[in-house]
Order: C-alpha cells, then structure tokens, then sequence
C-alpha cells in the first residue's frame, strides 16, 4: 500500500504512519544497512523520510507482540516522473530479489553489467551498497 501511494498520482502534502518497528526501519535505511531494500529506495526516491516516534508493545491495550514506530514523509520537490518511477520499481525489484549477487548477475535481464556501467554503478557491486541516486541511474538507463 505504501509503495502504491508513494508512486501514484496523488502526491500528498505529507504521510505520518504508524507502522511494525522493523518497517519503519526499512523505510529510512540506508545504504549499507542490513534493513536498507526495495522499500528504503522507492521511499527514499520519493520523499524525505524519517522516524518521528518509537512505540512500545505496552503503549497499546492489548499489547501486541511488537514495537511500533511513526513515520514522516514528505514528498520530494525533485520527485522522478511516473515513467522513471515504473522502471526504478522494475529495477529494484530485480536488483533486491537476489540480494546476494552481484548487481552484473541481478540485472542481466534489464542489461546487466553494461546498464551499470551506463549509470556509473559499479556491476560489482551488490544491491545493498547501491544509493538512491545510483538505482535512478540505473531505472532511467532502463528501455
């Protein structure tokens, strides 16, 4: 649901939402981060992103199994059209479902190691290490 609001048409003034800590978390990641995915990028690409809030499972009645967190996010001035939007969810998609492989390997069906090297990201290198701005280099390389 997230991803659909952040790629829509409808672009919010802002978004505070509670969500399970863990996604929260992946919300803001960043690169290099054990939590840092598909969802950190897309949000991150976006909007400005930032955990406002820390709940505690007690904070609820009933408790529920889990810590919470709020998150803000404010949509980007900069923001990518829709077009490149639709390729960087391809892209992410591709590079993040096979987090362990070299980016070379992950995208090979959208280009591979020359897509990379067209964007100036390293075909070495392994999704998890990949800014922001590296994946919209890659999406807007993307046909």
């Amino acid at each position: 649901l997230l991803i659909k609001w952040l790629t829509g048409p409808w672009t919010p003034h802002a978004l505070t939402l509670m969500f399970q800590k863990e996604v929260a978390e992946r919300i803001v990641a960043a690169p290099g981060d054990d939590d840092y995915g598909r969802l950190a990028v897309i949000a991150q690409a976006t909007s400005d992103a930032r955990i406002v809030l820390h709940l505690p499972a007690a904070a609820f009645t009933p408790p529920p199994k889990v810590a919470s967190a709020v998150v803000h996010l404010v949509p980007r001035e900069d923001r990518p059209p829709a077009d490149l939007l639709k390729r960087l969810e391809r892209v992410t998609a591709a590079a993040f479902g096979q987090r362990r492989k070299m980016l070379r390997s992950s995208l090979k069906p959208l280009g591979g190691a020359a897509l990379c090297e067209r964007a100036g990201v390293d075909p070495d290198a392994r999704a998890e290490t990949v800014d922001v701005a590296g994946f919209l280099r890659l999406a807007a390389g993307v046909g």
